[in-house]
């Protein structure tokens, strides 16, 4: 196997805790257990991992999912210990991991094929080769581009307070900056460094989705707070290589037209975006409008907004989540039905958007059941969904009913319950599936759910789809709100689970 480049060695944050001195040279995902047991060879290539991070401590733990050996590998710190300092993970057809430090403007890059001491890697702040290229202020999200998917974009969301990215020099709103990595090579792989960056015309969350071919090679990128679209265009620069840059005008939500961003003061508040392969157009959530509705963008084409379908349900029922189906013809709505005052119960919709026609599905109904989160596997043909602990809202008997630390397994064709796991009590939890299968149709092997409490070590609970048994539970840091499913080739094979924007 050829390495990659490996940087000088580290000190200060980038520390292990809980290891023996004989395991903390092996680092971060070499597989060494505290049980007495060896590490298979190769482990990071033949071993499914999962990253869990603790927020309340900035660290991420990795555990394997195999079932052999100790199943805590080890936990890396990503910094001092900051309030929700990490925004998200992900990783990179080149088989490098990205953690986005919000807290400290930077993103950590971790190499889990090396296999040489320093695994963990030197916090990308900015390109060596031009000081003027760097990761903005507050990064949060952090996508895989699914066009070139050794290409990562955070979205910087900048001052908390004005949401001007300081660090980047945006006077009107946030920034994006674009990563990039290499497989391994002869010469070793190409380090990850920051290819390209920008200031976005929006403010607050950021939402990316990417033009897929033949459409062409744009990223969109949808603004909560200012309820625009930024259209991203790469270009080519002098020397080689691209960059990529937000055009002059943006798309006004409100009313589909391209703008000045200045002149633009919508509510329309996107919370969704989604890129649908069967019809080759965006597809935004606007939760700020009454009612709420999904539009259609073609930002090449006019009307910009061609299509629109209102979400127009009783003023007792309200939408809690919109995603994307894998085959990229459905919008699955999930409806929360507060009309008994008694009982809260959770339903679902269905808009096809060929037609963009919405269809109330009878069922499945899930009562006493409010939905945290939910993903598809990559096949369609199930759908898991967390269940919320929050009772903001519901009435005392509602909260008195209310079903919590949850799992659902739904089966779509017949759409019913297969099964639900009743979860370790926390104050939320969050998940990710391991899938495996034929590429781009994999089911799920296992779920993975951290049970996350503020100020307190949390857990990790491996699940078994097929018997909804939890097949062991174990302790990882404080408060653990993320995980994310890792494997060798997860990405070549086209087999993640939905993604968490």
């Amino acid at each position: 196997m050829k390495h990659r480049k490996q940087m000088g060695a580290r000190s200060g944050p980038f520390r292990l805790f809980g290891w023996q001195s004989a395991c903390a040279m092996i680092l971060l995902l070499a597989g060494c257990g505290t049980g007495g047991d060896d590490p298979e060879p190769n482990s990071p290539l033949t071993t499914p991992m999962a990253f869990v991070v603790n927020q309340d401590d900035t660290t991420l733990t990795t555990l394997r999912l195999d079932g052999k050996f100790s199943p805590v590998v080890g936990t890396l710190s990503l910094g001092p210990a900051q309030p929700d300092a990490i925004g998200g993970v992900t990783f990179s057809l080149g088989e490098w991991i990205f953690v986005t430090h919000t807290a400290g403007n930077r993103v950590v890059a971790i190499d889990p094929i090396g296999g040489l001491p320093p695994i963990l890697e030197d916090f990308i702040t900015t390109n060596p080769a031009n000081t003027l290229v760097r990761v903005g202020q507050r990064p949060t999200k952090i996508y895989r581009d699914p066009v070139d998917r050794e290409v990562l974009w955070t979205t910087n969301e900048g001052d908390p307070t004005t949401g001007l990215d300081t660090v980047a020099n945006c006077p009107n709103g946030g920034s994006f900056s674009v990563l990039h990595n290499s497989h391994l090579g002869v010469g070793g792989g190409e380090l990850p460094r920051v290819t390209s960056s920008g200031c976005l015309s929006g403010r607050g969350e950021f939402f990316v989705v990417f033009a897929l071919p033949p459409s062409q090679r744009s990223a969109l990128v949808a603004s909560r707070t200012t309820g625009i679209v930024s259209v991203l265009l790469e270009l080519p620069i002098a020397g080689g290589g691209t960059a990529w840059s937000e055009l002059p005008l943006v798309i006004n939500l409100c009313n589909g037209q391209f703008a000045l961003p200045s002149t633009v003061n919508c509510n329309a508040a996107p919370i969704g975006f989604f890129w649908s392969q069967a019809t080759n157009r965006a597809y935004a959530y606007l939760a700020g409008r009454a009612p709420s509705e999904i539009v259609e963008i073609n930002p090449t084409g006019t009307p910009l907004i061609p299509r629109s379908v209102q979400l127009n349900f009783s003023s007792s029922r309200s939408v809690s989540h919109v995603g994307m189906a894998p085959d990229g013809r459905e919008l699955l709505v999930i409806i929360e039905d507060r009309s008994d005052s008694n009982h809260v119960v959770t339903r679902f919709a269905s808009i096809d958007v060929t037609a963009l026609t919405l269809m109330e599905l009878t069922t499945p109904t899930l009562q006493d059941v409010r939905v945290a989160q939910f993903q598809f596997t990559p096949d369609g043909r199930q759908l898991y969904l967390l269940a919320s602990n929050d009772s903001t809202g519901l009435s005392s008997t509602q909260v008195a009913n209310q079903r919590k630390d949850l799992l659902v397994i739904l089966d779509r064709n017949p759409p019913q319950v297969a099964r639900e796991v009743s979860l370790p009590a926390a104050t939320s939890h969050a998940m990710d599936l391991w899938i495996t299968g034929p590429a781009g149709a994999g089911s799920a092997k296992g779920v993975v759910v951290t049970n996350a409490t503020p100020g307190v070590n949390g857990t990790v609970s491996l699940i078994d789809p097929n018997s909804g048994r939890i097949t062991s539970t174990f302790r990882v840091g404080r408060n653990p709100k993320m995980v994310t499913v890792y494997y060798y080739g997860l990405v070549r094979n086209n087999n993640q689970a939905t993604p968490r924007w």
